[in-house]
């Protein structure tokens, strides 16, 4: 059997979108690094991951080539096709879709629905034995693997109710390999990834599970065309059609073919289907004390297995019911099924690790929220509640880079910090001109008044810009895109440096967009301060020798040493002016000295 998981995680096509987290029924979904990965342990394959994942980084496991394995190395290999393929492949002769597969390389196609009716007849006989066995008398159904695991995993009190029958594809297995001898092979094909773990844990019975979704890239692989394979004339399911069992794709199906085996049957028998729904009906089920045996046919996919993980199309439920039951229509009501042979099942619940409400509160506190109203519960990083997700940083499912609130709060604390930092003077504004933020720099660069308005309000929140300078078309341009040219590193349209005239000084800035639209900001420095003329100097120069000396190098030839005497010249000039130390308070080494 194969050694991985029936999902994975493409890690490098993982966008950290949390979408996985957020769909997951069970949070069998782990972050690390950004990257989110299923867990094996506590996943239920669902496949609910794999149809959400909107980069596709979830990806199924192939059992292509084992199945190409088996039919090389085994003398029979037979085909148990799910009978969701009526809806699979819709006005598809049958005869058809059987003369594809064997050139393929199956020796014979059989239904899965024909062990479907090995478990009618048996829950059949259960429940009619079961009704006046006393109260509390509840039969969970055995047909699908993923409500198996999901019980045994998170509904262990429930456990016990748990059908004790083998799968329909088990105990069609099992009367197949019965009938064609223990050197034979059996491969099932549908919509279900939950089959393949089935087969892995089947002991052999089950030897591969192959998706409708491979059967189809199977299909093309070989240049195969079921809706034009050639017939023989001897294409039939082996060793004939199966009865009500093909109806139990849809939700309500399995009961219909019960029924069938037990007329007039006294338990309650209710039909739910989707994770969600079945978890809210098994509420409380354990203390049911009702005098009347009950029957629940749980189904994990919505609709039903014609809305498998991996069928073809994942809506349209009415018109894929409806090709079920016209297929099961033309079959036998009821044959003589021998009874399903039995399942061994034990819950494995998923452990209890809830932290403390102690360690939830300080987990909350580490991502900013230490009151109750910065619980903001948006579901952004995946979990209902911020203190769910608080529980799952603290059980290592989760990262507290998911929190989009805790890291805007950081995004702007860092922005802020730098914005304080930034010697020369920043501004930003938004659409009406109201400044956002600024630091004191730029206050400073406005004058004593400016700078008293800081110290009363930092920040300068709301205020008018065009009351502050007189330069304030700069940012109304920036807004309408006047003059801006195209940033190459993607944040934004910018402006060139400008030189403004101010109170007696001269102001060079450069205006640029923060958020197209929204915000603007700028940037600005008095350059008549000396150790800011110094460095524009500087700055200057070595502009000229960037631009330059490419050119003089190539025509060196021309000018001899003349050269190398401009390259030497220009960096004198850079050279005296850098030679001391400065800073902003206008203050060098001469100076001091």
């Amino acid at each position: 059997m194969p050694n991985y998981e029936p999902i994975r995680t493409e890690s490098a096509a993982c966008q950290d979108c949390y979408k996985c987290v957020r769909e997951c029924p069970v949070k069998a979904i782990k972050v690390s690094d950004g990257k989110a990965s299923v867990v094996p342990e506590l996943c239920v394959l669902c496949g609910h991951c794999v149809e959400v994942c909107p980069a596709g980084a979830k990806k199924v496991r192939s059992d292509l080539e084992r199945a190409r394995a088996l039919i090389a190395i085994k003398p029979t290999v037979a085909a148990s096709l799910a009978p969701s393929f009526a809806s699979e492949f819709p006005e598809l002769d049958p005869a058809r879709l059987i003369a594809a597969l064997r050139s393929l390389g199956f020796a014979l196609v059989s239904e899965t629905a024909w062990g479907a009716d090995s478990v009618s007849r048996s829950l059949a006989a259960a429940l009619s034995g079961a009704k006046d066995s006393g109260p509390g008398r509840v039969i969970l159904s055995s047909a699908c693997p993923v409500v198996n695991d999901y019980i045994l995993l998170y509904r262990p009190e429930l456990a016990g109710f748990l059908s004790p029958l083998a799968s329909p594809v088990a105990a069609h297995a099992a009367e197949l390999k019965a009938s064609l001898g223990p050197g034979a092979a059996v491969v099932f094909i549908g919509p279900c990834i939950g089959k393949k773990r089935e087969a892995d844990r089947s002991g052999g019975a089950v030897d591969a599970a192959v998706t409708f979704r491979e059967l189809r890239a199977w299909f093309e692989q070989e240049g195969v065309d079921p809706y034009a394979a050639p017939l023989s004339g001897d294409e039939r399911f082996y060793p004939d059609r199966a009865a009500k069992g093909s109806l139990y794709p849809v939700d309500g199906g399995m009961i219909a073919g019960v029924k069938k085996y037990a007329p007039g049957l006294a338990a309650h028998c209710v039909s739910y289907s989707g994770l969600g729904q079945i978890e809210r009906a098994l509420e409380g089920l354990e203390a049911y004390d009702g005098r009347s045996p009950i029957f629940l046919e749980l189904l994990a996919c919505e609709g039903g297995c014609v809305n498998g993980p991996e069928a073809q199309h994942r809506a349209g439920s009415v018109r894929k019911r409806l090709a079920v039951l016209d297929y099961a229509r033309s079959s036998a009501d009821r044959r003589d099924a021998r009874a399903a042979p039995s399942a061994e099942r034990a819950a494995a619940p998923v452990a209890d690790d809830s932290p403390s409400d102690e360690a939830v509160t300080e987990a909350l506190r580490s991502i900013g929220k230490t009151r109750p109203e910065h619980e903001l519960n948006c579901s952004s990083c995946g979990y209902d509640s911020c203190r769910a997700f608080a529980a799952a940083m603290l059980s290592g499912k989760a990262e507290r880079t998911m929190c989009v609130s805790y890291m805007r709060q950081l995004a702007q604390k860092k922005a802020n910090a730098l914005i304080k930092a930034m010697p020369s003077g920043v501004v930003l504004v938004d659409t009406d001109l109201r400044v956002v933020e600024c630091n004191r720099p730029f206050a400073r660069l406005l004058g004593p008044d400016v700078e008293a308005m800081f110290d009363a309000k930092p920040g300068l929140e709301g205020a008018d810009l065009r009351r502050l300078v007189p330069f304030w078309q700069l940012f109304e341009a920036a807004f309408a895109d006047d003059g801006l040219s195209e940033r190459t590193d993607g944040a934004g349209r910018e402006s060139g440096p400008r030189d403004v005239k101010f109170d007696g000084r001269v102001l060079s800035g450069s205006v640029f967009a923060v958020e197209p639209g929204l915000v603007v900001g700028g940037i600005f420095q008095d350059v008549t301060v000396p150790w800011i003329r110094r460095d524009r100097v500087v700055s200057q120069a070595k502009a000229v020798i960037r631009k330059n000396v490419a050119t003089v190098q190539k025509i060196a030839y021309l000018l001899g040493e003349n050269a190398a005497e401009s390259e030497t010249i220009l960096q004198s000039i850079i050279e005296s002016f850098d030679a001391g130390d400065h800073g902003p308070d206008g203050r060098d080494r001469q100076r001091r000295g």
